[in-house]
């Protein structure tokens, strides 16, 4: 994200009249609207939504905490050669290349935790080939997902390479999640933050990240102590979530 006070000026502009600009989605999460054909403006929501608890709310301030930290992960990404389509960030929103945004999220999972654990019944029972066995909740080498997004209160789904590859290049945005995920935990590492999984948003060619870094789409701990939507999940406090999500930015910041 190199700063361009033209992008700057631009979004600065488009902020202050977000609510005239034409819509072009609304989600559990973000307002995208148009600044020119080519760019959009988003704002995050203060939203926060766990299929597997069953809770969905709202506390005032995720959104802020999201912005600055995915600004923050943003660069650090840009600078390790990952391509984003973020051309500036403001207080309120960010401007980014208008992308048509693919119906697959890219996973990366480097813990036997969240879906893994909860739809594979039995997998800690049995031998992997390898003469080991998988055990909840322990790490292992990452491994890439893809899902098809389903609209809510579905659940997204696992998707087999072919029928996915036929919405997203699946080589390369393996390739291109790998790399991301590696370049954030060479970050998070040293500042006591351990990063178990993470869900991206890349363009149907698998080369360009375009949504948000921040704790609503990653597992991240310190010790043991949830950084994440994982306080969501377990009915924590606003307070909490707030306070957390507060020291994790400060802890990327610093």
């Amino acid at each position: 994200m190199p700063p361009n006070t033209d992008y700057q000026q631009l979004l600065a502009d488009a902020d202050a009249r977000f609510n005239e600009l034409p819509l072009l989605a609304e989600g559990e999460s973000k307002i995208l609207r148009a600044v020119t054909p080519k760019l959009a403006i988003v704002r995050l929501k203060p939203t926060l939504y766990s299929i597997t608890a069953n809770r969905s709310g709202v506390v005032e301030g995720t959104d802020s905490l999201r912005l600055r930290i995915s600004e923050r992960l943003w660069r650090l990404l840009e600078d390790a050669g990952i391509s984003t389509s973020i051309l500036a960030v403001g207080p309120n929103s960010y401007l980014t290349e208008y992308v048509q945004a693919t119906p697959i999220e890219v996973i990366v999972k480097a813990c036997h935790v969240g879906t893994p654990k909860h739809i594979y019944h039995g997998i800690t029972d049995h031998p992997t080939r390898f003469g080991g066995h998988i055990c909840f909740s322990a790490p292992h080498d990452p491994y890439v997902r893809f899902d098809w997004r389903n609209a809510l209160p579905h659940r997204d789904e696992c998707m087999p390479l072919w029928l996915a590859n036929q919405f997203i290049d699946v080589e390369k945005a393996q390739s291109t999640a790998l790399e991301a995920f590696q370049a954030l935990v060479a970050f998070l590492q040293p500042r006591g933050l351990h990063l178990l999984d993470i869900c991206f948003m890349l363009t149907s060619d698998g080369k360009t990240l375009f949504s948000e870094v921040s704790p609503d789409c990653m597992r991240v701990k310190k010790l043991d102590t949830d950084m994440d939507k994982d306080l969501w999940r377990k009915g924590k406090d606003p307070e909490i979530i707030l306070t957390l999500w507060g020291e994790f930015l400060s802890m990327v910041t610093t």
